[in-house]
């Protein structure tokens, strides 16, 4: 069955392959829909001409993105031992490969990576020219803010969990190994294992900009949010359970960053959100 991290990407491919307009035929088509357009007043014939013309400016946009990640990925091709090498510090010891392509597959694996990190300027100027249109100049400058702050926040949390998280997780790991026990990893499930703790972290860290988006559209406030503290150190213990390896210390270094990044977050939105009456 598809999850919805996969029809996600199915229908962005098939944007990018069939246009809006003829995406739009085969949804309808498979819904067993008419083509022909509902001119009722609740449907009118504007909507979904302004429907194909901003899934077409989102082709586009994704088109440039995608792009820009072939030159980033090349070059990052050539120089993959020496990432891989660095990639491979936090363990130290030696990986192996099982298969013959393993090897072939994982500097692929790391050169897009690594391609798509280099190019993410660029990729964050693309989501840019598609959202700002639609923004007043205030909401413009908030954009921005956010997208620098969240970056800064990604990358403090990959960095957080490459420098400090992962040699600890392997060293509380490797404690289980016995006389008669001898690790070795394969070079797939190393980067496999580095590589979703990473990408975990990073997204964990994305928790100021949630809250700090809640709280400046009033959907919350600092002073409700403190309500649930408890309620949210809790689900910080069972994110950290569910997002990373299934190892205690994982887990613990996983929910207090979170922990911590709540409380940042109350702080942050006190101080650039006016109180109102009552809190």
């Amino acid at each position: 069955m598809i999850g919805g991290n996969e029809l996600l990407v199915v229908l962005l491919v098939s944007l990018i392959f069939l246009g809006p307009k003829r995406l739009i035929e085969v949804i309808r088509a498979a819904r067993g829909e008419s083509d022909t357009l509902d001119l009722s007043p609740s449907s009118p014939v504007e909507q979904e001409d302004a429907l194909i013309f901003h899934l077409e400016e989102l082709r586009k946009r994704l088109i440039y993105s995608l792009i820009s990640i072939i030159p980033t990925t090349v070059v990052c091709f050539f120089f993959a031992p020496q990432i891989i090498n660095f990639l491979r510090r936090p363990y130290g010891g030696k990986l192996i490969f099982i298969s013959p392509p393993e090897a072939f597959i994982v500097n692929i694996k790391v050169a897009i990576g690594a391609g798509i990190i280099l190019a993410f300027p660029f990729i964050a100027y693309q989501i840019w020219k598609f959202v700002a249109p639609g923004l007043y100049p205030n909401e413009k400058k908030i954009f921005l803010g956010l997208i620098f702050l969240s970056t800064l926040l990604f990358v403090g949390g990959v960095s957080f969990c490459y420098f400090f998280i992962v040699p600890l997780a392997f060293k509380f790991l490797l404690k289980f190994s016995y006389s008669w026990f001898e690790p070795l990893f394969t070079v797939g499930k190393y980067f496999s294992f580095l590589f979703k703790l990473m990408i975990a972290f990073g997204l964990v860290f994305q928790t100021p900009i949630v809250i700090l988006f809640l709280i400046a559209t009033g959907v919350t406030t600092p002073k409700a949010l403190s309500r649930y503290r408890r309620h949210i150190y809790v689900l910080s213990f069972v994110l950290g359970a569910v997002l990373t390896p299934p190892d205690v210390l994982s887990q613990i270094l996983m929910s207090m960053p979170l922990i911590l990044l709540f409380e940042l977050s109350l702080l942050m939105g006190k101080m650039v959100v006016p109180k109102r009456e009552g809190d």
